[in-house]
Protein backbone atom coordinates (compact mmCIF):
# COMPACT_ATOMS: atom_id res chain seq x y z
CA UNK A 1 0.00 0.00 0.00
CA UNK A 2 1.60 3.12 -1.23
CA UNK A 3 2.12 6.12 1.42
CA UNK A 4 -0.98 8.25 -0.03
CA UNK A 5 -3.04 5.12 -0.48
CA UNK A 6 -2.36 4.64 4.05
CA UNK A 7 -3.10 8.16 4.35
CA UNK A 8 -6.41 8.37 2.79
CA UNK A 9 -7.20 4.89 4.58
CA UNK A 10 -6.38 6.61 7.88
CA UNK A 11 -7.98 9.82 7.52
CA UNK A 12 -11.81 7.79 6.31
CA UNK A 13 -11.11 5.01 9.43
CA UNK A 14 -10.80 7.80 11.83
CA UNK A 15 -14.03 9.79 9.91
CA UNK A 16 -16.15 7.07 9.73
CA UNK A 17 -15.00 6.54 14.32
CA UNK A 18 -16.14 10.30 14.70
CA UNK A 19 -19.29 9.62 12.52
CA UNK A 20 -20.54 6.59 14.68
CA UNK A 21 -19.59 8.33 17.99
CA UNK A 22 -21.38 11.47 17.27
CA UNK A 23 -24.51 9.06 15.92
CA UNK A 24 -23.77 6.87 19.29
CA UNK A 25 -24.42 9.97 21.62
CA UNK A 26 -27.20 11.36 19.58
CA UNK A 27 -28.65 7.88 19.77
CA UNK A 28 -28.33 7.80 23.81
CA UNK A 29 -29.73 11.32 24.16
CA UNK A 30 -33.14 10.38 22.72
CA UNK A 31 -32.96 6.99 24.63
CA UNK A 32 -33.36 9.13 28.13
CA UNK A 33 -34.73 12.38 27.27
CA UNK A 34 -38.47 10.87 27.01
CA UNK A 35 -38.08 8.88 30.26
CA UNK A 36 -39.49 10.95 33.11
CA UNK A 37 -36.87 10.34 36.05
CA UNK A 38 -33.97 10.14 33.90
CA UNK A 39 -34.56 13.05 31.46
CA UNK A 40 -35.26 15.19 33.82
CA UNK A 41 -32.81 18.20 33.34
CA UNK A 42 -31.32 16.88 29.99
CA UNK A 43 -31.07 18.64 26.84
CA UNK A 44 -29.43 18.98 23.06
CA UNK A 45 -28.82 22.66 22.43
CA UNK A 46 -26.72 24.49 20.18
CA UNK A 47 -24.18 24.29 23.21
CA UNK A 48 -25.02 20.71 23.65
CA UNK A 49 -24.33 19.91 19.73
CA UNK A 50 -21.16 21.81 19.85
CA UNK A 51 -19.82 19.76 23.20
CA UNK A 52 -21.09 16.43 21.16
CA UNK A 53 -19.01 17.22 18.12
CA UNK A 54 -16.19 17.96 20.19
CA UNK A 55 -16.32 14.84 22.30
CA UNK A 56 -16.69 12.98 18.98
CA UNK A 57 -13.09 14.38 17.85
CA UNK A 58 -11.57 14.15 21.13
CA UNK A 59 -12.16 10.23 20.57
CA UNK A 60 -10.27 10.65 17.65
CA UNK A 61 -7.30 11.67 19.64
CA UNK A 62 -7.28 9.22 21.86
CA UNK A 63 -7.41 6.23 19.29
CA UNK A 64 -4.87 7.80 17.78
CA UNK A 65 -2.72 7.72 20.44
CA UNK A 66 -3.87 4.16 21.08
CA UNK A 67 -2.22 3.34 17.84
CA UNK A 68 -5.70 2.37 16.57
CA UNK A 69 -5.05 3.74 12.62
CA UNK A 70 -1.38 1.77 12.15
CA UNK A 71 -1.91 0.21 8.72
CA UNK A 72 0.45 -2.98 10.39
CA UNK A 73 -1.45 -5.49 8.11
CA UNK A 74 0.37 -8.34 10.73
CA UNK A 75 -1.58 -6.65 14.03
CA UNK A 76 -4.28 -9.68 14.46
CA UNK A 77 -7.93 -8.47 14.98
CA UNK A 78 -8.33 -9.17 18.45
CA UNK A 79 -5.76 -7.22 18.77
CA UNK A 80 -7.13 -3.88 17.33
CA UNK A 81 -10.58 -4.52 19.24
CA UNK A 82 -8.82 -5.20 22.74
CA UNK A 83 -7.30 -2.07 22.07
CA UNK A 84 -10.60 -0.39 21.05
CA UNK A 85 -12.16 -1.23 23.65
CA UNK A 86 -9.46 -0.10 26.72
CA UNK A 87 -9.41 3.14 24.55
CA UNK A 88 -13.44 3.43 25.20
CA UNK A 89 -13.03 2.62 28.60
CA UNK A 90 -10.62 4.99 28.87
CA UNK A 91 -12.96 7.56 27.42
CA UNK A 92 -15.86 6.82 29.43
CA UNK A 93 -13.57 7.32 32.91
CA UNK A 94 -13.12 10.81 31.26
CA UNK A 95 -16.15 11.36 30.55
CA UNK A 96 -18.23 10.42 33.87
CA UNK A 97 -15.13 12.07 35.61
CA UNK A 98 -15.66 15.53 33.86
CA UNK A 99 -19.79 15.07 34.82
CA UNK A 100 -19.13 14.42 38.45
CA UNK A 101 -17.04 17.84 38.16
CA UNK A 102 -19.08 19.97 36.57
CA UNK A 103 -22.10 18.32 38.52
CA UNK A 104 -24.26 16.83 35.83
CA UNK A 105 -27.64 15.78 36.20
CA UNK A 106 -28.26 11.93 36.79
CA UNK A 107 -29.40 11.41 33.25
CA UNK A 108 -26.01 12.37 31.54
CA UNK A 109 -24.22 9.75 33.29
CA UNK A 110 -26.88 7.14 31.98
CA UNK A 111 -26.03 8.81 28.60
CA UNK A 112 -22.30 8.50 28.75
CA UNK A 113 -22.89 4.74 29.43
CA UNK A 114 -25.23 4.12 26.80
CA UNK A 115 -23.45 6.01 24.24
CA UNK A 116 -20.17 4.02 25.33
CA UNK A 117 -21.64 0.68 25.10
CA UNK A 118 -23.34 1.18 21.49
CA UNK A 119 -20.09 2.83 20.44
CA UNK A 120 -18.02 0.12 21.56
CA UNK A 121 -20.61 -2.18 19.37
CA UNK A 122 -20.36 0.03 16.05
CA UNK A 123 -16.91 0.31 16.07
CA UNK A 124 -16.21 -3.53 16.91
CA UNK A 125 -18.49 -4.24 14.19
CA UNK A 126 -16.85 -1.82 11.53
CA UNK A 127 -13.76 -2.66 12.07
CA UNK A 128 -14.76 -6.34 12.39
CA UNK A 129 -16.62 -6.10 8.17
CA UNK A 130 -13.64 -3.42 7.19
CA UNK A 131 -10.69 -6.50 8.25
CA UNK A 132 -12.46 -9.12 6.38
CA UNK A 133 -13.31 -7.25 3.74
CA UNK A 134 -9.38 -6.24 3.41
CA UNK A 135 -8.37 -9.35 3.70
CA UNK A 136 -11.11 -10.57 0.92
CA UNK A 137 -9.61 -7.65 -1.36
CA UNK A 138 -5.86 -8.82 -0.72
CA UNK A 139 -6.67 -12.66 -1.56
CA UNK A 140 -8.46 -11.60 -4.76
CA UNK A 141 -7.05 -8.41 -6.04
CA UNK A 142 -4.02 -9.05 -8.95
CA UNK A 143 -2.03 -6.11 -7.66
CA UNK A 144 -0.79 -7.82 -5.15
CA UNK A 145 3.18 -7.71 -3.50
CA UNK A 146 5.61 -9.55 -5.64
CA UNK A 147 8.22 -11.41 -3.71
CA UNK A 148 11.23 -13.93 -4.27
CA UNK A 149 12.93 -15.38 -1.98
CA UNK A 150 17.11 -15.49 -1.94
CA UNK A 151 17.67 -18.73 -0.18
CA UNK A 152 16.32 -22.40 0.03
CA UNK A 153 16.97 -23.42 3.61
CA UNK A 154 15.00 -23.79 7.10
CA UNK A 155 13.68 -20.15 7.38
CA UNK A 156 12.89 -20.00 3.66
CA UNK A 157 10.79 -23.25 3.74
CA UNK A 158 9.19 -21.40 7.30
CA UNK A 159 8.77 -18.36 5.22
CA UNK A 160 6.96 -19.18 2.16
CA UNK A 161 4.77 -21.51 4.57
CA UNK A 162 3.92 -18.50 6.98
CA UNK A 163 2.67 -16.42 3.76
CA UNK A 164 0.80 -19.53 2.42
CA UNK A 165 -0.88 -20.15 5.57
CA UNK A 166 -1.75 -16.17 5.56
CA UNK A 167 -2.94 -15.19 2.14
CA UNK A 168 -4.48 -11.79 3.22
CA UNK A 169 -1.35 -10.61 4.10
CA UNK A 170 -1.53 -10.08 -0.21
CA UNK A 171 1.85 -11.78 -1.00
CA UNK A 172 2.51 -13.38 -3.98
CA UNK A 173 6.00 -15.31 -4.05
CA UNK A 174 6.90 -15.86 -7.40
CA UNK A 175 9.98 -18.30 -6.97
CA UNK A 176 13.17 -18.55 -4.86
CA UNK A 177 16.82 -18.04 -6.24
CA UNK A 178 18.83 -20.92 -4.98
CA UNK A 179 21.62 -23.30 -6.14
CA UNK A 180 20.39 -26.31 -5.15
CA UNK A 181 19.14 -28.41 -8.20
CA UNK A 182 15.14 -28.49 -7.20
CA UNK A 183 13.40 -27.09 -3.97
CA UNK A 184 10.07 -28.27 -3.17
CA UNK A 185 8.32 -25.33 -1.66
CA UNK A 186 8.57 -22.87 -4.45
CA UNK A 187 9.30 -22.63 -8.11
CA UNK A 188 13.16 -21.99 -8.82
CA UNK A 189 14.21 -18.87 -10.98
CA UNK A 190 17.74 -19.35 -11.19
CA UNK A 191 20.98 -19.46 -9.18
CA UNK A 192 22.41 -17.23 -6.99
CA UNK A 193 24.82 -15.53 -9.63
CA UNK A 194 21.70 -14.45 -11.89
CA UNK A 195 20.60 -12.39 -8.85
CA UNK A 196 20.77 -9.20 -11.56
CA UNK A 197 19.27 -10.46 -14.45
CA UNK A 198 16.16 -12.40 -12.17
CA UNK A 199 15.39 -8.47 -10.44
CA UNK A 200 15.08 -6.92 -13.99
CA UNK A 201 13.24 -9.89 -15.56
CA UNK A 202 10.78 -10.44 -12.35
CA UNK A 203 10.83 -6.94 -11.40
CA UNK A 204 9.53 -7.95 -7.62
CA UNK A 205 7.76 -5.31 -5.25
CA UNK A 206 11.23 -7.01 -2.84
CA UNK A 207 13.60 -9.68 -2.31
CA UNK A 208 13.80 -11.62 1.21
CA UNK A 209 16.98 -12.83 1.82
CA UNK A 210 16.94 -15.92 3.64
CA UNK A 211 20.39 -17.51 3.46
CA UNK A 212 22.26 -20.03 5.46
CA UNK A 213 24.89 -18.69 8.23
CA UNK A 214 27.33 -20.07 6.11
CA UNK A 215 26.05 -18.01 2.98
CA UNK A 216 26.28 -14.60 5.47
CA UNK A 217 29.08 -13.13 3.43
CA UNK A 218 26.93 -12.92 0.33
CA UNK A 219 24.39 -10.30 1.94
CA UNK A 220 26.44 -7.44 1.22
CA UNK A 221 26.33 -8.13 -2.64
CA UNK A 222 22.67 -9.20 -2.10
CA UNK A 223 21.61 -5.67 -0.80
CA UNK A 224 23.88 -3.62 -3.20
CA UNK A 225 22.05 -5.27 -6.42
CA UNK A 226 18.81 -4.72 -5.00
CA UNK A 227 19.46 -1.52 -4.64
CA UNK A 228 20.63 -0.62 -7.76
CA UNK A 229 17.30 -2.69 -9.25
CA UNK A 230 15.11 -0.18 -6.89
CA UNK A 231 14.12 -3.18 -5.04
CA UNK A 232 13.20 -3.43 -1.55
CA UNK A 233 15.13 -6.19 0.43
CA UNK A 234 13.79 -7.97 4.05
CA UNK A 235 16.07 -10.18 5.74
CA UNK A 236 15.27 -12.98 8.21
CA UNK A 237 18.24 -13.30 10.67
CA UNK A 238 19.67 -16.99 10.21
CA UNK A 239 18.88 -16.94 14.20
CA UNK A 240 15.26 -16.68 13.54
CA UNK A 241 14.32 -19.82 15.54
CA UNK A 242 16.09 -18.20 18.90
CA UNK A 243 13.27 -15.72 18.40
CA UNK A 244 10.46 -17.63 20.72
CA UNK A 245 8.11 -14.96 21.02
CA UNK A 246 7.72 -11.10 18.99
CA UNK A 247 11.14 -9.55 18.43
CA UNK A 248 11.68 -6.04 19.03
CA UNK A 249 14.07 -3.85 17.40
CA UNK A 250 15.68 -1.05 19.50
CA UNK A 251 18.39 1.44 18.17
CA UNK A 252 21.60 1.75 20.03
CA UNK A 253 22.90 5.18 18.37
CA UNK A 254 22.96 3.66 14.82
CA UNK A 255 23.54 0.11 15.58
CA UNK A 256 20.21 -2.24 15.74
CA UNK A 257 19.72 -4.60 18.50
CA UNK A 258 17.38 -7.02 18.45
CA UNK A 259 15.48 -8.19 21.71
CA UNK A 260 14.72 -11.99 21.11
CA UNK A 261 11.86 -12.34 23.53
CA UNK A 262 9.55 -9.33 24.31
CA UNK A 263 6.41 -9.75 25.70
CA UNK A 264 3.11 -7.67 26.02
CA UNK A 265 3.62 -6.58 29.59
CA UNK A 266 7.44 -4.74 28.82
CA UNK A 267 4.68 -2.25 27.59
CA UNK A 268 4.22 0.28 30.49
CA UNK A 269 0.92 0.61 29.42
CA UNK A 270 -0.05 -2.94 29.69
CA UNK A 271 2.00 -3.22 32.85
CA UNK A 272 -0.17 0.02 34.21
CA UNK A 273 -3.21 -1.81 33.44
CA UNK A 274 -2.74 -4.99 34.50
CA UNK A 275 -1.23 -3.36 38.00
CA UNK A 276 -4.71 -1.36 38.20
CA UNK A 277 -6.70 -4.47 37.53
CA UNK A 278 -4.93 -6.17 40.10
CA UNK A 279 -5.22 -3.33 43.50
CA UNK A 280 -9.43 -3.39 42.40
CA UNK A 281 -9.83 -6.58 42.38
CA UNK A 282 -7.87 -7.34 45.35
CA UNK A 283 -9.39 -5.22 46.90
CA UNK A 284 -12.98 -6.06 45.93
CA UNK A 285 -12.50 -9.67 46.97
CA UNK A 286 -10.65 -9.04 49.87
CA UNK A 287 -14.21 -7.53 50.98
CA UNK A 288 -15.85 -9.96 49.61
CA UNK A 289 -14.09 -12.68 51.11
CA UNK A 290 -13.44 -11.38 54.58
CA UNK A 291 -16.33 -13.44 56.44
CA UNK A 292 -14.80 -17.06 54.39
CA UNK A 293 -11.46 -15.64 55.84
CA UNK A 294 -12.49 -15.31 59.43
CA UNK A 295 -14.35 -18.84 59.29
CA UNK A 296 -10.82 -20.51 57.78
CA UNK A 297 -9.15 -18.83 60.30
CA UNK A 298 -10.96 -20.27 63.10
CA UNK A 299 -11.10 -23.51 60.84
CA UNK A 300 -7.56 -23.94 60.64
CA UNK A 301 -6.94 -22.93 64.10
CA UNK A 302 -9.24 -25.61 65.25
CA UNK A 303 -7.74 -28.24 63.02
CA UNK A 304 -4.62 -28.79 64.61
CA UNK A 305 -1.77 -26.88 66.30
CA UNK A 306 0.45 -23.91 64.59
CA UNK A 307 -0.13 -20.91 63.33
CA UNK A 308 -3.14 -19.69 60.92
CA UNK A 309 -1.43 -18.11 58.22
CA UNK A 310 1.35 -20.20 56.33
CA UNK A 311 4.30 -18.22 55.23
CA UNK A 312 6.55 -19.87 52.41
CA UNK A 313 9.53 -18.41 50.59
CA UNK A 314 8.94 -18.37 47.05
CA UNK A 315 10.11 -17.14 43.85
CA UNK A 316 8.63 -14.52 41.48
CA UNK A 317 9.19 -11.75 39.06
CA UNK A 318 13.45 -11.54 38.12
CA UNK A 319 13.99 -14.22 40.14
CA UNK A 320 13.74 -12.59 43.50
CA UNK A 321 12.45 -14.35 46.47
CA UNK A 322 9.28 -13.37 48.30
CA UNK A 323 7.18 -14.64 51.18
CA UNK A 324 3.67 -16.01 49.81
CA UNK A 325 0.99 -16.12 52.11
CA UNK A 326 -1.87 -19.23 52.71
CA UNK A 327 -3.93 -20.60 54.93
CA UNK A 328 -2.29 -23.49 57.09
CA UNK A 329 -3.49 -26.76 55.35
CA UNK A 330 -1.10 -28.94 56.70
CA UNK A 331 0.44 -29.87 60.07
CA UNK A 332 3.43 -28.29 61.30
CA UNK A 333 6.48 -30.29 59.58
CA UNK A 334 9.92 -30.16 58.87
CA UNK A 335 9.62 -30.48 54.94
CA UNK A 336 7.37 -27.24 54.33
CA UNK A 337 9.91 -25.77 52.26
CA UNK A 338 11.39 -28.17 51.09
CA UNK A 339 8.88 -31.12 49.70
CA UNK A 340 6.09 -30.52 47.13
CA UNK A 341 2.43 -31.64 48.06
CA UNK A 342 1.03 -34.52 46.86
CA UNK A 343 -2.58 -35.88 46.15
CA UNK A 344 -2.86 -38.03 48.98
CA UNK A 345 -0.50 -35.85 50.67
CA UNK A 346 -0.84 -37.34 55.20
CA UNK A 347 0.46 -34.38 56.11
CA UNK A 348 -2.93 -32.46 55.55
CA UNK A 349 -5.39 -31.69 57.97
CA UNK A 350 -9.32 -32.80 56.73
CA UNK A 351 -10.00 -29.10 57.42
CA UNK A 352 -6.52 -27.98 55.01
CA UNK A 353 -7.64 -30.63 52.71
CA UNK A 354 -10.70 -29.09 51.87
CA UNK A 355 -9.68 -25.66 52.04
CA UNK A 356 -7.41 -26.88 49.34
CA UNK A 357 -10.30 -28.64 47.48
CA UNK A 358 -12.01 -25.17 47.30
CA UNK A 359 -9.43 -22.69 47.08
CA UNK A 360 -10.05 -21.42 50.65
CA UNK A 361 -6.21 -21.67 51.63
CA UNK A 362 -5.10 -19.38 48.41
CA UNK A 363 -7.74 -16.08 49.85
CA UNK A 364 -4.48 -14.48 51.70
CA UNK A 365 -2.28 -14.30 49.07
CA UNK A 366 -4.66 -11.74 47.52
CA UNK A 367 -3.04 -9.26 50.36
CA UNK A 368 0.35 -10.43 48.47
CA UNK A 369 -1.40 -8.89 45.39
CA UNK A 370 -2.56 -5.72 46.87
CA UNK A 371 0.85 -5.43 48.02
CA UNK A 372 2.48 -5.13 44.32
CA UNK A 373 4.56 -9.35 44.77
CA UNK A 374 2.03 -11.36 43.18
CA UNK A 375 -1.01 -10.74 40.48
CA UNK A 376 -4.67 -11.94 40.42
CA UNK A 377 -3.26 -13.63 37.34
CA UNK A 378 0.27 -15.54 36.16
CA UNK A 379 2.49 -18.63 36.64
CA UNK A 380 2.30 -19.98 39.68
CA UNK A 381 5.01 -19.37 42.29
CA UNK A 382 7.67 -22.06 42.94
CA UNK A 383 10.13 -23.00 45.92
CA UNK A 384 13.50 -21.91 45.76
CA UNK A 385 14.65 -25.42 45.61
CA UNK A 386 11.86 -26.76 42.55
CA UNK A 387 13.37 -23.44 40.62
CA UNK A 388 17.34 -24.99 40.75
CA UNK A 389 16.28 -27.76 40.23
CA UNK A 390 13.89 -27.38 36.65
CA UNK A 391 15.89 -24.92 35.83
CA UNK A 392 18.10 -27.47 34.64
CA UNK A 393 16.27 -30.03 33.35
CA UNK A 394 13.07 -28.00 31.79
CA UNK A 395 14.17 -25.19 28.63
CA UNK A 396 12.72 -22.32 29.11
CA UNK A 397 11.49 -22.79 32.82
CA UNK A 398 12.85 -19.34 33.60
CA UNK A 399 10.56 -17.31 31.25
CA UNK A 400 7.59 -17.32 33.54
CA UNK A 401 9.94 -15.30 36.19
CA UNK A 402 9.60 -12.46 33.22
CA UNK A 403 6.42 -11.86 34.73
CA UNK A 404 4.88 -11.64 38.77
CA UNK A 405 3.58 -15.01 39.73
CA UNK A 406 -0.13 -15.21 40.11
CA UNK A 407 -2.87 -16.86 42.23
CA UNK A 408 -4.18 -18.23 39.00
CA UNK A 409 -3.49 -18.45 35.80
CA UNK A 410 -3.68 -20.08 31.80
CA UNK A 411 -1.84 -23.67 33.41
CA UNK A 412 -4.29 -23.50 36.16
CA UNK A 413 -7.46 -23.16 34.36
CA UNK A 414 -6.72 -25.97 32.39
CA UNK A 415 -6.18 -28.51 35.64
CA UNK A 416 -2.45 -28.82 35.53
CA UNK A 417 -1.58 -27.68 39.51
CA UNK A 418 -0.28 -29.13 42.16
CA UNK A 419 1.48 -32.80 41.62
CA UNK A 420 0.65 -32.62 37.75
CA UNK A 421 3.05 -32.16 34.34
CA UNK A 422 5.36 -29.74 35.16
CA UNK A 423 6.31 -29.35 31.44
CA UNK A 424 3.06 -29.07 29.87
CA UNK A 425 2.18 -25.85 33.14
CA UNK A 426 5.77 -24.40 31.84
CA UNK A 427 4.18 -24.69 28.36
CA UNK A 428 1.05 -23.02 29.26
CA UNK A 429 2.53 -20.11 31.60
CA UNK A 430 5.25 -19.01 28.46
CA UNK A 431 1.88 -19.11 26.19
CA UNK A 432 0.16 -16.92 29.13
CA UNK A 433 3.23 -14.56 28.94
CA UNK A 434 3.79 -14.43 25.24
CA UNK A 435 -0.31 -13.58 24.36
CA UNK A 436 -1.29 -11.38 27.21
CA UNK A 437 -3.99 -8.74 27.24
CA UNK A 438 -6.58 -7.58 29.63
CA UNK A 439 -9.16 -9.28 27.79
CA UNK A 440 -7.43 -12.87 28.14
CA UNK A 441 -7.18 -11.86 32.32
CA UNK A 442 -10.37 -11.31 33.16
CA UNK A 443 -11.15 -14.50 30.68
CA UNK A 444 -9.37 -16.66 33.40
CA UNK A 445 -10.59 -14.92 36.19
CA UNK A 446 -14.20 -15.58 35.57
CA UNK A 447 -12.75 -19.54 34.52
CA UNK A 448 -10.84 -19.96 37.72
CA UNK A 449 -14.76 -20.58 39.93
CA UNK A 450 -15.59 -22.96 37.51
CA UNK A 451 -12.56 -24.62 37.82
CA UNK A 452 -11.38 -24.62 41.84
CA UNK A 453 -13.83 -27.13 42.80
CA UNK A 454 -12.16 -29.61 40.66
CA UNK A 455 -9.22 -29.92 42.36
CA UNK A 456 -7.04 -33.10 42.24
CA UNK A 457 -7.21 -33.20 46.68
CA UNK A 458 -8.29 -36.14 47.98
CA UNK A 459 -9.11 -36.67 52.00
CA UNK A 460 -6.34 -38.64 54.07
CA UNK A 461 -7.03 -40.65 56.99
Amino acid sequence: MGQTNRLISKVFSALLDAMLNFTSICVSFFIIMPLENLGAGVSVGSIGLAIIVAISVFTIVIYSFCDLYSTNIFVKLHIQLIRYGIANVVLLALAVSVLAIIDMPQGYYFIAIIAGAISTIAIFLKKIIATKAVHEIRKRSPKTKKVIIFGSGKSAQEYEKQVRENSHYGFNILGCITDEESPEFAEKLGNYCELDRLLKEYNPHELVIAVKHEDKDRIASIIDICDKNGVRTAIIPFTYDYFKSKCQVDMIGTMPVINTRTTPLDRISNALIKRIMDIVISLLLIILTSPIMLVAAIGVGLSSRGPIIFKQKRVGKNNEEFTMYKFRSMRVNEMSDSAWTTNEDPRKTRFGTFMRKTGIDELPQLFNVLFGTMSIVGPRPELPKFVEEYSKTIPLYKVKHQVKPGITGLAQIYGFRGDTSIERRIELDIKYIEEWSAFNDLKIILMTPFKMFNRNEKYVK
